[in-house]
């Protein structure tokens, strides 16, 4: 059995800042609240907690005067507002590449433009990107567009984990309904060159695993990438799914994985596959 895996694999560079970041404040602090999970993946999640990261949903859950983690996706505006008034000092993680995207949308909508933002509208990143401003619409699908307005001048910015395919499908049909628009492709490019490598590997291989949290919007992006290449494809989160034993019979293993995925998962999916197989 031969295995590929995917040289862009693990954590990139935001979820591994977040990551070192908490669990060096947590060994100081013993306790610390964040808000929301660090990261898409139940094992790192559950590893955190263990070490006293309490994760909560709002910042009302926390008390005053106290100390208070922000994850790698970002936040609205409105908690660093409230922080400030309760006197709670946060720990900003926010990755470099978030904060790049609020900064252009509070620049943008200051300067009369109609916001439009590509993106999941569940996921936490676009959640806490349209808080900074009034007017963001969020768009999801090429659909979507069909049913937006007229505006004068509209400005695009885009999740940085949303698919670079489905973003130039997107952008184009915006190009065409828009005279006076300004796109700014702010997918990370690990993102992209993550997504190209998968492509690249479900070619290459018999059978394809994508290794990632349940809750992972750029796990599940690869695997529909990986999936619409090769038919032999799943996705697990870690090597203790049964449906690894599927690819027995194959003879090259593809292997890629989140951006929220630790290597410790990926090296023991390997070993699994190469003792079990």
């Amino acid at each position: 059995m031969k295995i590929i895996v995917g040289k862009n694999s693990g954590f990139c560079f935001g979820v591994q800042r977040a990551v070192d970041g908490v669990q060096e404040q947590v060994s100081i602090y013993k306790k610390l609240k964040c808000l929301g999970h660090l990261v898409h993946n139940e094992i790192v999640t559950g590893i955190l907690e263990n070490k006293g990261v309490d994760f909560v949903d709002d910042i009302s859950q926390v008390d005053n005067n106290s100390i208070l983690a922000i994850r790698a996706h970002g936040v609205p505006e409105s908690v660093y507002e409230e922080a400030k008034r309760r006197n709670i000092t946060l720990l900003d993680y926010t990755c470099p590449k978030v904060a790049q995207i609020h900064t252009k949308i509070k620049e943008a909508s200051n300067s009369g433009y109609q916001i439009l933002l590509i993106g999941k509208k569940d996921h936490p990143e676009v959640i806490g990107s349209k808080g900074y401003a009034q007017n963001v619409i969020i768009i999801e699908s090429v659909n979507d567009v069909y049913s937006l307005k007229d505006y004068e001048k509209v400005f695009v910015i885009v999740q940085t984990t949303f698919s670079y395919d489905k973003y130039k499908l997107i952008e184009e049909e915006l190009k065409k309904k828009y005279k006076n628009i300004v796109c700014v492709n702010s997918i990370c490019q690990s993102t992209k060159i993550r997504q190209e490598e998968c492509k690249t590997i479900a070619k290459q291989s018999d059978f394809m695993i994508i290794i990632g949290g349940k809750k992972s919007s750029n796990t599940q992006k690869l695997y529909d990438i990986a999936s619409s290449i090769n038919k032999n494809c799943i996705i697990v989160q870690d090597e203790n799914d049964k449906k690894i034993e599927d690819c027995k019979k194959y003879d090259i293993i593809g292997i890629m994985s989140g951006a929220s995925t630790p290597k410790y998962t990926i090296d023991k999916v390997i070993e699994r596959l190469n003792n079990n197989m």
